[in-house]
């Protein structure tokens, strides 16, 4: 018998894409739920043999995949950030004391990770795991949450917590809704103009498996291909929200900008220079607040997440 309690999460940055590092030095990553996994590709069997039984099929690829759930915390998970734009922190940019990370870039960046269960000792080390997808979610009440869609070129499995220093977690504090300083809509902040109630970032690389043979069950390479970045917004209907509403008519591109702080001063700002949006007009009840819900895809310009 296993407990969810004893489940672990341990990261290790790879310098050769999909080769463990050695030592195998990592650190405990927080997290709420994991679901990477090998999940196997069988192709069955067509032969016809003397009686009426299907016959034994083959195992002809695994796919290493599974997404990382976590509550978004300050500067825990800057390396897989990181690792989904494909690019370094930029130290001391804008100002000193603070980094710069700008999406879409070209560096890879791979990690080898653990992923057990120590009431049992029973361990997995998924090589080459890629960051294909970031998303943070800030709902109108309750703690924001992050996802990391992960995809690796290859696992193993032992008894054994593999050698390697193990650097605990640091636990920065959790971030809410009310972590929230500001949102900028095209410099202008919406509060008292049009309430901002929830929001969604999503940045997809959208990855591609590449198989060769000779690699047995591992995969050949893992390729990003468009960088996609979307998401949501909703906001209370009122006069900015309805001019807003309409700029979706002529394709006028907007700016938004959202602050997240939390308890200890630590902050992010993420900045969109120019996303295309889409909206409903607002439906309800004669006892409801009406809210628009506005959909936007990031465009010619590439997002940019200020650690302060």
């Amino acid at each position: 018998m296993s407990s969810g309690s004893r489940q672990v999460v341990q990261i290790s940055a790879e310098s050769i894409n999909g080769t463990t590092p050695t030592p195998f030095d990592r650190k405990s990553i927080p997290f709420t739920e994991i679901s990477l996994d090998a999940t196997a590709t069988k192709t069955e069997s067509n032969s016809i043999l003397d009686s009426r039984l299907a016959q034994k099929g083959a195992i002809t690829g695994v796919e290493y995949a599974g997404d990382l759930n976590a509550e978004f915390r300050h500067a825990i998970y800057d390396d897989l950030i990181a690792a989904a734009a494909f690019n370094d922190w930029q130290v001391d940019t804008p100002s000193v004391g603070q980094q710069t990370l700008v999406f879409g870039g070209t560096t890879r960046k791979s990690f080898s990770i653990v992923r057990g269960y120590a009431d049992i000792n029973n361990y997995h080390t998924f090589k080459g795991v890629h960051v294909n997808t970031f998303n943070i979610s800030i709902p109108e009440d309750g703690l924001i949450t992050t996802t990391f869609g992960l995809m690796g070129k290859g696992r193993t499995v032992s008894g054994t917590l593999p050698t390697g220093t193990v650097t605990p977690a640091t636990m920065t504090p959790a971030m809410s809704n009310v972590s929230v300083g500001d949102i900028l809509i095209d410099g202008v902040s919406q509060v008292g103009v049009a309430c901002i109630t929830a929001f969604d970032f999503t940045w997809d690389n959208t990855m591609q498996v590449q198989r060769c043979l000779g690699a047995g069950l591992d995969v050949g390479a893992i390729i990003e291909t468009l960088a996609n970045g979307t998401g949501s917004f909703t906001a209370a209907w009122s006069t900015g929200a309805a001019a807003n509403y309409e700029k979706q008519f002529t394709n006028t591109l907007i700016s938004l900008k959202i602050d997240i702080v939390d308890s200890e001063a630590n902050a992010y700002e993420l900045t969109l220079p120019k996303v295309e949006i889409t909206a409903t007009l607002p439906s309800g009840g004669n006892s409801d607040i009406l809210q628009a819900s506005f959909e936007y895809r990031v465009v010619e310009e590439a997002p940019i997440l200020v650690s302060l």
